[in-house]
């Protein structure tokens, strides 16, 4: 796999108290609400009041060393839909082969793209990536449907923070499929890593790498939220990060992922 690419990018985000934003890296999405390319976005059902402000981001700062052992079986908050942000708006983006679906806060914008590193005599036509920017132009998730690359594994020690069941997804083989936030410690390279896999791949301990790939009919699918690097200080500061807007934003768009 190409790991500069997909090995959990890194979300910058704020360890103090209070809401606060994370800032993606990455060039700002564009302000229109309509989707690039042939993707289709439709208004969703409103909830009442409007979207949470979304505050400048601080940037991470001294080291990069965990604040917790690692292996640590964190409690998972409960679980969490899109319909579950008192106040925001949302639309709901397909890709264009009608398969797979996500709900978003109609403030933020989709764009497509061409899906990255296919494989050789892939039909490309159906093989796209869906880029989310927040209501500040920041770049904070990806979802890719189709045909994707290769992958690699290796060992490492996982540490589970979050994980809920994506109520709308089991793959090929019918095994769950889960949201998780988690921090993996290898080598001398730790990383942060928030989007959906196969549901045995989210327990704490030393595990496989594991893939964010996840097998569907219609081919692969990658859905995660895109992080620069280093993520967070430590695993308390991504404990706080967990208990922003954005966070519950982010959560929500992955647990509202629905495949037909």
């Amino acid at each position: 796999m190409n790991q500069s690419r997909y090995l959990y990018l890194s979300l910058a985000a704020a360890a103090a108290l209070g809401l606060a934003a994370c800032a993606p890296s990455g060039e700002p999405g564009g302000q229109s609400q309509t989707p690039t390319g042939s993707g289709t976005a439709s208004q969703g059902s409103s909830t009442q009041g409007s979207p949470p402000d979304s505050a400048p981001a601080a940037t991470p700062g001294g080291s990069t060393s965990p604040g917790a052992t690692p292996g640590q079986e964190a409690t998972p908050t409960p679980t969490e839909t899109a319909t579950d942000l008192p106040g925001v708006a949302l639309k709901t983006f397909t890709f264009p082969d009608g398969h797979i679906s996500f709900s978003y806060p109609a403030e933020w914008t989709v764009r497509t793209a061409q899906a990255p590193h296919l494989p050789e005599g892939t039909n490309a036509e159906n093989s796209l990536e869906a880029i989310l920017s927040d209501g500040t132009g920041n770049e904070v998730a990806s979802i890719t449907s189709g045909t994707y690359g290769d992958g690699a594994e290796g060992p490492v020690m996982r540490t589970v923070l979050d994980q809920a069941a994506v109520p709308g997804l089991v793959d090929i083989n019918a095994e769950p499929v889960s949201f998780g936030f988690a921090f993996d410690s290898f080598a001398d390279h730790p990383q942060f890593h928030m989007g959906i896999r196969r549901s045995h791949e989210f327990v704490s301990g030393t595990t496989s790498s594991g893939s964010p790939q996840v097998a569907f009919p219609n081919g692969a699918a990658v859905a995660r939220v895109i992080f620069s690097e280093p993520a967070f200080p430590s695993i308390d500061a991504a404990k706080a990060w967990m208990n922003t807007a954005q966070y519950r934003q982010l959560k929500a768009i992955l647990l509202s992922l629905k495949y037909q």
